[in-house]
């Protein structure tokens, strides 16, 4: 990538003023709810309302045209029809503005009158990159800045997240909130003008608050240029896909969408697999993959300690995990086993054995901090699953498992099984402290999978 088109992207993403191009007084319209989002998620820099017919929207001066505007804008976001955008956007380019959003649909998605248009809504961009057309936007959290149209607050974190389905980037954010997982940037790619996958990968390598990389896509128009680009950034950085479009009839749907062919399942996997990326199944495998590259730290080994207090959800766990060659349930020593029965006493009826069940001995805060550091102990053990369910009366072994992760170079992935409103204050402690937490056994296991895993692939990349 030029310096030119990284200098471009990075003014999109940092931008210190944006036009909105469209913005109207009604709260249905997508202009009004790109001022809304803007609004809500706090942007600081400078905003500028561009419509013919009114003098203020949410309190801010409104411009009749682009030409009356103070200073070149370094973002615009064009809420107005497929026809209009592309005229604009010429408008645009001629002023130097750095990049823009075009949010209409009626593009390639539409047949062949509407790959002409898409043509020449390229023509007309030049070098100014595009983020869509057909697309719900971006958003940057650490510049407090949402040129979608559903406005929400901004919380930042470390992962970015590519979509090339709005419904499914939506799915994306509302995974992520309710696993405790804030981002740094997502990006409704649309059906690519000018800015590829591959353009935005390159550029999220680069990029100091991406330290993960998540990805739905249901085709591309360059797909040699996105594998080699994943293959690049994957050697730097985590990089989980999700691929959409399977089936017989997937290229008809897909088409109809974004304008992109999905392809031949078969080929896309092993070519992704040979890239070095994590794939996802769905988008809560996505989410959880993610966090736990977003918070975690990579085992230094295969062997996995299973703790519990409750022996169903650790088979559940070991179910997935052992999937994995990567994955290695931790044989442990005599000596660790015989120091797990004088913890539990004679009087609790289990066989000592990994995954550990400690059962009612292990109910308690303290005696579940000492097995789970009998078993972190082990040398076999390069990790540790702790899982632990919801109790009135018996608290989440939150300080426990801090202080393991405080001694223990070894990574620990928590479970605590329950509602999301009564753990989340230990979750935001734990996540904080670098252990991820999540609310289901499959969930974690895969977490604690794609960490494994990525042991590998960094040995891989580290020999070439």
């Amino acid at each position: 990538m030029n310096k030119d088109i990284l200098s471009r992207l990075n003014h999109m993403f940092y931008p210190r003023s944006v036009a909105v191009i469209g913005a109207g007084v009604d709260p249905t319209k997508v202009g009004h709810a790109v001022m809304d989002s803007l609004v809500t998620g706090g942007f600081n820099g400078r905003i500028y309302p561009i419509h013919t017919k009114h003098d203020k929207v949410l309190d801010y001066p409104v411009f009749r045209d682009i030409s009356e505007l103070p200073e070149v804008p370094d973002l615009a976001v064009v809420a107005l029809n497929q026809v209009a955008s592309v005229r604009l956007v010429e408008k645009l380019r001629d002023l130097g503005v750095a990049g823009a959003v075009v949010l209409a649909g009626g593009y390639a998605e539409m047949g062949e009158e509407g790959r002409w248009l898409q043509e020449n809504l390229r023509l007309a961009a030049g070098p100014m990159p595009i983020v869509g057309p057909n697309t719900l936007g971006l958003i940057s959290t650490h510049s407090k800045l949402n040129v979608t149209f559903y406005p929400r607050k901004l919380s930042e974190g470390n992962v970015s997240f590519l979509s090339q389905s709005g419904g499914i980037g939506l799915a994306i954010m509302a995974q992520a909130y309710d696993q405790g997982l804030a981002f740094s940037k997502w990006v409704g790619v649309g059906n690519r003008v000018n800015v590829e996958f591959h353009d935005l990968l390159e550029y999220l390598s680069q990029d100091q608050h991406t330290k993960v990389v998540g990805v739905f896509t249901e085709g591309s128009g360059n797909p040699r240029a996105l594998i080699d680009r994943l293959k690049q950034v994957s050697s730097k950085k985590p990089v989980v896909i999700y691929k959409g479009g399977h089936g017989k009839f997937a290229d008809r749907v897909t088409l109809t969408h974004t304008g992109s062919a999905a392809g031949s399942s078969r080929v896309w996997e092993g070519a992704l697999r040979q890239s070095g990326v994590e794939i996802a199944q769905s988008v809560n495998e996505l989410v959880s993959m993610c966090k736990a590259f977003s918070v975690g730290d990579i085992p230094k080994g295969p062997g996995i300690g299973i703790f519990t207090h409750t022996a169903g959800p650790s088979i559940v766990a070991w179910d997935i995990l052992q999937q994995e060659s990567s994955c290695r349930l931790a044989t442990l020593s005599e000596k660790t086993l015989h120091d797990i029965a004088d913890i539990l006493g004679p009087s609790v009826p289990v066989v000592y054995k990994n995954p550990v069940d400690g059962a009612a001995g292990a109910f308690l805060t303290k005696p579940f901090h000492d097995i789970a550091e009998v078993v972190l102990r082990d040398d076999e053990v390069d990790c540790l699953l702790a899982i632990f369910c919801e109790h009135k009366n018996w608290p989440y072994p939150t300080e426990a498992l801090i202080d393991l992760q405080n001694r223990f170079s070894k990574p620990i992935v928590a479970c605590f099984i329950g509602s999301v409103q009564k753990m989340e204050p230990d979750r935001t402690r734990l996540h904080e402290k670098g252990i991820p937490t999540y609310c289901a056994p499959e969930e974690a296991a895969i977490g604690l999978r794609s960490l494994l895993k990525r042991r590998l692939t960094v040995s891989k990349f580290n020999s070439v």
